[in-house]
C-alpha cells in the first residue's frame, strides 16, 4: 500500500494537493461552527442512581429537587436591602416573573411571597431567587438556562448576581471556547519559531503547520458529523486541536527528515521519494494507529466526556497519519529543491545521525542493570504521592476566579446556606405513608455531616422529594460518607430512596469509571500489543513498551499529585485550585499518554528493526536507531511538548490539569525512557527481543508489515 502512495504521489503530486484543498473547504464549510453542534462537558454516568433520581423527579413533577439555578439580590449600594419597600418588592416580583418564563425554569419561589428559610440573609443585605429546572442536563441545558436567565433577568434598581451549578458551568464552557483560541494563537507562533530553528528554512517549517490545519479542519468536520449522531462534548474541540497539531508535527517531521536523508543518499529521485514514503510513512500510521485505537477505547465509556474525546482523539490519530502519508510527500515532490528554500542557518539536520545519542545508547548498554533498576526507581519514585491522593470533581469549585459566579456562589454558602448551591436531592419511590416519610426525614437528618433537611413533599403518585443540605463542601470527604451513610439507610417499607445532588454525582462518577475502566485498559493493552507485534514481529518488544508506558503513565500522575495537590510549583502555573486531581482526567490521561508514549516507541522501534533486518546485531541497531531518531524524536517531544503546555493557560482546573500531564508524559517519554530505559532493556534481552513462538511467526509472515525488497538502510 506505501509503495502505491509513494507512486501516486510522485507521479500526481498537484492533483493530490488540489484534492487536500478542496478537502479543506469542504471541512470549513460544514465544520466551521461546530463548537454551537457540541454540548457542555459530560461528565456523568446516564445509568447511576443520581441520574435516575433526577429523571424519576422531573417526571413527576416536571422540575428538579435542589436549585440548579440561584438568583441573588442586593442593594446597589451594598447596604441593607429594604425588602418592606413597594419600589423593591415590585421588583423582585418582577424579576421572579422573568425567571419563572427563562428557558428550561419549572419553579421559581419568591421569598418576599413565599416565606423560605435561608432565602432572606440574616444580615438583610441580600435575599436569593433558587429556580428548579426542568432539565436534568445540567452540564449542558443548565448552560442554555443560565443564558436565558442572564438575558431576561435584569435590573437597574437592584444589584442581581447568577450562582449555582448551571451558571458555573456555562462560565467553564465559555471559559473552554476562550481558552481554545488564545492556545491556538500561542502555540502556532511558537510552533513556527521552532520548527525554523529545526529544518533551518521557512519552507520546510511550513509543512507541518500545513499538515496541522489539514487536520484540525479535517478533525472539525469530523466531529460536526458526530455530533449529528450522538451528543458530543465541546471539550472533545480542545484536545482534538492539541493532539492534531502535536501529531502533525511529529509525522511532518518524520517524513521531512527521512526524505532529506533519502535525497542525500539517491539525489531526488523516484528511488528517495518511495523509501521515504516506505520507512517513515510506515512509522507513521502504525503509530497514527496505535494512537486512534488507544483513544478509540475510551468510547466504551458511558460518560460524554469520555467518548467524546475518544472518537476524536482516534479521529486525529487516523487523519494525521493518513494526510501526513499523502500530503506531505505530494508537497515536497512539488517543493522539490525549494523545499530548503529561504534556509536560516547552518548545521547539522535533524535528519543527521547523533554523535550524542549514540554515546548515550552506547553507554547506557555498557551498564544496562544498573541504569534500568536506577530509572525505574527513580520513576517509581515520583509515581508513589499517587498512592495517598484526593480526587475531586465538577462542581462550584471548577469556575476559575474571576467569573461572576465565582463570587456569587461563595457569597451565597456564607448567607443563605449550602442548600442552594450544593443541595442533595432525596427522592422516594413507591408508596410509603407520611409517617414513614417523616421517621425517614429523622434518621437521615441524624446522619453525621448532615446540616438540616427539608419535609418530605408528594411530587405525584408513587414519588416524594426533600432536599437536605451538608457541613463541609459537595466533594469533601465528610460531604461523601455523609451521602454513603444516607444511602445505607434503611428504606420504609415498599419504597426505594434514591439520592442525587452534586455530591452523589461525584461518588457515582468514581464508581462509574472504575467499572468501566477495566474494558478500556484491555482493549487499549491488546490493541497496543496487536500492532506492535505486526510492526516488529516480537511478542517481547509489545510486552516491554507496555512496562515502559506504564512507568511514564505513573510517573506523571505522580507529578500530577506533586504539583496540583501538594502545591509544588502552582505559582509558576498561576494555579488557584482545587488542590486536588480531577477524576475523569485519570482515565483520559491513561489513553492519551499511553497512546503518545506508544507513538514514540513506534517511531524508535522501526527504525531499529529496519537496521536489524539489514542486519546489524541487536546492540548495533540499538545504537544506530536511537542515534538515528535522537533529533527527530526530540525536536518533536519539544514542539509537541509546546502545543500541549499552551492549553495550560486555561483558568479551568481540569484543563490545566490535562495540559501539563500531557505535555510531561511526552518530554518523559522522550528523554528518560527513550534515552535510558529502551537501550538498557534491549541490551539485557539481547537476541530475545526478536523472539515470537512459531505460530505467532507464522502469523506475522502472513498478516505483518515488513520492508520491501530493497528498502533497507
Amino acid at each position: 500500500m506505501l509503495d502505491a502512495i509513494g507512486r501516486l504521489t510522485w507521479r500526481h503530486p498537484r492533483k493530490i494537493l488540489v484534492a487536500a484543498f478542496l478537502f479543506a473547504a469542504v471541512a470549513v464549510f460544514f465544520g466551521h461552527d461546530v463548537e454551537h453542534h457540541l454540548k457542555a462537558a459530560g461528565f456523568t454516568d446516564p445509568d447511576s442512581e443520581s441520574e435516575r433520581a433526577g429523571e424519576v423527579l422531573a417526571d413527576a413533577l416536571g422540575y428538579g429537587a435542589e436549585p440548579g439555578l440561584v438568583v441573588l439580590v442586593r442593594a446597589e449600594d451594598g447596604e441593607v436591602l429594604d425588602t418592606t419597600d413597594p419600589a423593591i418588592a415590585s421588583e423582585v416580583a418582577r424579576l421572579a416573573d422573568a425567571l419563572s418564563d427563562s428557558a428550561y425554569v419549572g419553579q421559581v419561589v419568591n421569598p418576599l411571597e413565599t416565606p423560605v428559610p435561608g432565602l432572606i440573609a440574616e444580615d438583610g443585605r441580600s435575599l436569593v431567587l433558587p429556580a428548579r429546572l426542568t432539565t436534568t442536563d445540567l452540564e449542558d441545558e443548565g448552560g442554555l438556562a443560565d443564558e436565558s436567565v442572564r438575558e431576561r433577568v435584569t435590573s437597574d434598581l437592584v444589584d442581581v448576581g447568577y450562582g449555582g451549578f448551571a451558571p458555573g458551568f456555562n462560565e467553564v464552557n465559555d471559559q473552554t471556547r476562550q481558552d481554545l483560541t488564545m492556545a491556538e494563537l500561542i502555540a502556532f507562533p511558537l510552533l513556527g519559531i521552532l520548527l525554523l530553528l529545526v529544518f533551518r528554512s521557512v519552507v520546510a517549517a511550513a509543512v507541518p503547520l500545513i499538515l496541522g490545519v489539514l487536520s484540525i479542519l479535517g478533525t472539525l468536520l469530523a466531529l460536526r458529523v458526530m455530533a449529528a449522531f450522538v451528543d458530543t462534548s465541546l471539550f472533545a474541540l480542545n484536545i482534538a486541536t492539541a493532539l492534531s497539531l502535536g501529531l502533525a508535527v511529529d509525522y511532518a517531521l518524520l517524513l521531512v527528515s527521512r526524505y532529506r536523508e533519502e535525497v542525500d543518499s539517491h539525489g531526488r529521485t523516484a528511488e528517495a521519494h518511495l523509501r521515504a514514503v516506505r520507512t517513515a510513512g510506515r512509522a507513521s500510521m502504525f503509530s497514527g494507529l496505535t494512537v486512534a485505537g488507544a483513544m478509540a477505547a475510551l468510547m466504551l465509556m458511558p460518560q460524554r466526556f469520555l467518548y467524546s474525546i475518544g472518537a476524536a482523539g482516534a479521529m486525529v490519530g487516523v487523519l494525521s497519519a493518513v494526510m501526513a502519508v499523502v500530503v506531505v510527500p505530494a508537497l515536497l515532490v512539488v517543493l522539490g529543491p525549494r523545499i530548503d528554500a529561504l534556509s536560516i542557518r547552518k548545521g547539522p539536520a535533524v535528519s543527521a545521525t547523533s554523535d550524542r545519542w549514540f554515546r548515550l545508547a552506547r553507554g547506557v548498554m555498557r551498564r544496562p542493570v544498573l541504569v534500568a533498576v536506577a530509572t525505574s526507581v527513580a520513576l517509581l519514585a515520583l509515581a508513589a504521592p499517587l498512592l495517598a491522593t484526593t480526587l475531586t470533581g465538577p462542581s462550584a469549585q471548577a469556575v476559575p476566579p474571576g467569573q461572576q459566579s465565582y463570587d456569587v456562589n461563595r457569597y451565597v454558602e456564607k448567607h443563605h446556606g449550602r442548600s442552594l448551591t450544593e443541595g442533595v436531592s432525596l427522592v422516594v419511590t413507591g408508596d410509603p405513608d407520611d409517617a414513614s416519610l417523616m421517621a425517614l426525614a429523622a434518621d437521615i437528618d441524624a446522619v453525621t455531616g448532615v446540616d438540616a433537611v427539608a419535609p418530605f413533599e408528594r411530587a405525584g403518585d408513587g414519588v416524594a422529594y426533600a432536599t437536605a443540605s451538608l457541613d463541609d463542601p459537595a466533594l469533601d470527604a465528610s460531604a461523601q460518607e455523609a451521602v454513603h451513610d444516607i444511602r445505607a439507610l434503611a428504606e420504609p417499607d415498599g419504597a426505594d430512596l434514591l439520592v442525587s445532588g452534586n455530591t452523589a454525582r461525584f461518588i457515582d462518577e468514581k464508581e462509574s469509571l472504575v467499572s468501566n475502566a477495566p474494558p478500556v485498559i484491555l482493549l487499549i493493552i491488546a490493541l497496543t500489543v496487536g500492532l506492535l507485534f505486526l510492526l516488529t514481529g516480537s511478542v517481547i518488544l509489545p510486552l516491554k513498551t507496555l512496562l515502559m508506558n506504564a512507568l511514564t503513565l505513573a510517573a506523571v500522575l505522580g507529578i500530577l499529585v506533586i504539583v496540583f495537590e501538594h502545591r509544588v510549583g502552582t505559582q509558576l502555573l498561576d494555579y488557584p485550585g482545587p488542590y486536588a486531581v480531577e477524576v475523569t482526567s485519570l482515565v483520559f490521561l491513561f489513553a492519551v499518554t499511553f497512546a503518545l508514549a506508544t507513538d514514540y516507541a513506534v517511531l524508535v522501534m522501526a527504525r531499529i528493526k529496519e537496521l536489524h533486518d539489514g542486519g546489524l546485531s541487536n546492540e548495533d541497531a540499538v545504537a544506530q536507531g536511537v542515534a538515528r531518531t535522537g533529533r527527530i524524536i526530540s525536536a518533536a517531544a519539544l514542539m509537541i511538548a509546546v502545543v500541549f503546555l499552551a492549553f495550560a493557560v486555561s483558568p479551568v482546573f481540569f484543563m490545566k490539569q490535562i495540559a501539563v500531564a500531557m505535555a510531561l508524559g511526552v518530554l518523559i517519554d522522550s528523554t528518560i525512557v527513550r534515552g535510558l530505559l529502551v537501550p538498557a532493556l534491549m541490551r539485557l534481552l539481547g537476541e530475545a527481543n526478536w523472539w515470537a513462538p512459531r505460530p505467532l511467526r507464522r502469523i506475522h509472515a502472513r498478516f505483518g508489515i515488513r520492508e520491501e525488497a530493497g528498502s533497507g538502510g
